[in-house]
């Protein structure tokens, strides 16, 4: 399993269910990621979402009864499917990062305001594998779980 976070420099995650920020960079990565793939989120970062084409889309939410319209409900993470992409919230990074054997990390270099932030726990058991992209205004990193 694999999780993908984007991040400021001052650890912001989200703010009112969405992105802080507005980077094409990271964008085109979680893109090119995330195509044709399963991916993970809690309700409010559903919620917060434009449509995602081209996705399998699973909602971890609390609530076994709830319904997402173009979205699968699961309420236990046991059902999270093994080849999903963790991508986020914080609850849902929480109990979902220990499970994962790669963390990709985009840092946005600027500070914002949040509401939401990046657990430097989530990097427990983690060493960098690779830097992928680097330029001015981001840089995206691999991290593998270590042996």
């Amino acid at each position: 399993m694999i999780a993908i976070v984007a991040r400021s420099e001052n650890g912001v995650i989200g703010l009112d269910g969405g992105l802080p920020w507005r980077c094409k960079g990271d964008l085109h990565f979680f893109k090119r990621t995330t195509m044709d793939r399963k991916i993970v989120v809690g309700r409010t970062t559903f919620e917060g979402l434009p449509p995602l084409k081209g996705r399998e889309i699973f909602v971890l939410t609390r609530n076994p009864n709830a319904r997402f319209e173009g979205a699968v409900a699961i309420s236990d993470s046991a059902d999270v499917p093994a080849d999903a992409i963790i991508c986020g919230g914080a609850s849902v990074y929480d109990l979902m990062i220990p499970r994962c054997d790669q963390l990709l990390l985009t840092t946005i270099k600027k500070e914002v305001e949040g509401d939401t932030f990046f657990n430097p726990r989530w990097l427990d058991g983690f060493e960098l594998e690779e830097v992928i992209e680097e330029t001015e205004d981001y840089s995206i990193v691999s991290y593998r779980r270590s042996v």
